[in-house]
């Protein structure tokens, strides 16, 4: 993960769970920094509310809140539907229509406004890209809505289910495309 352009790669591990009938997940993460000491972040959506909390060595260094951090996080959701099937039939929060032959739009509401999600598929049906259009993104203390997307490959069965295993999330920037998320998913497991 990358903060800037530019800037140092951060490694990490992460854990994240998400649900299957409303629009809600949530990330925990961990950075280690030096020896026994790590970042660690959870960056969660739930009814209808989106945040982002870090730590480091237990002190609070970040929390974020608020409508931006919300629809970001709903747009989050669902660009990542690929790694929740089961959702894309049983989520009745989710609002799906066809673009063309290899597009969808999924959406969802909220806070009474409707954000959406562009997900395009390959000859085999398999989702390689999500993307939407104006994702809010911090600049400074304001946020500038920017087209935002993740491309995903390495299609494989985990737990059962044909996922994407690596994924880069990237902002679409005037320079041109930042990339600052990449991530390889090591396993995948249903809850009853």
């Amino acid at each position: 993960m990358q903060l800037r352009p530019g800037g140092r790669a951060l490694r990490f591990t992460a854990v994240e769970e998400l649900a299957v009938e409303r629009v809600a997940f949530e990330w925990r993460a961990r950075f280690p920094l030096a020896p026994l000491v790590a970042l660690t972040v959870v960056d969660r959506y739930a009814e209808g509310e989106g945040e982002l909390r870090g730590r480091l060595l237990g002190v609070p260094v970040l929390g974020q809140r608020g409508p931006e951090i919300s629809v970001g996080e709903a747009l989050r959701y669902l660009a990542e539907l690929p790694w929740a099937p089961h959702a894309m039939r049983g989520n009745r929060e989710l609002e799906w229509r066809e673009l063309d032959e290899h597009a969808v739009e999924v959406a969802t509401g909220v806070r009474g406004e409707r954000v959406a999600v562009r997900l395009d598929f390959d000859d085999a049906g398999d989702v390689v890209r999500a993307s939407c259009a104006a994702r809010p993104r911090p600049v400074g203390k304001s946020f500038v809505p920017t087209p935002w997307a993740g491309d995903f490959g390495g299609q494989a069965q985990l737990g059962g289910t044909r996922v994407p295993t690596e994924a880069a999330v990237s902002w679409q920037l005037a320079e041109g495309p930042f990339v600052y998320w990449r991530g390889r998913i090591t396993g995948l497991q249903l809850a009853g």
